[in-house]
């Protein structure tokens, strides 16, 4: 039988590593990239099940990993890393 967590989706024991490498940033550093307040972040998470279409992945420990991802009024995107050159 699976465990559910308290927001009623099925809570995962394990998580394989290669999941985990796509969902590399902390609620406060994807709130950072998207240049909004972590509780907004949270807020939006609580009430619609993700931040403008971009879902996290939640661990059975509680913590919420997100995609390296920002929100755009198009959708999700995936920006350039800093430090890179632009020609």
């Amino acid at each position: 039988m699976q465990a559910i967590s308290a927001t009623g989706t099925p809570a995962r024991a394990h998580v394989p590593g290669n999941v985990i490498a796509e969902y590399p940033l902390s609620t406060e550093q994807f709130a950072a990239r998207n240049l909004v307040d972590p509780k907004s972040v949270r807020a939006r998470l609580c009430r619609t099940g993700s931040y403008h279409g971009i879902r996290p992945l939640k661990l059975a420990s509680g913590r919420t990993l997100w995609p390296d991802l920002t929100a755009t009024y198009e959708g999700a995107a995936r920006l350039e890393q800093e430090g890179r050159r632009h020609a």
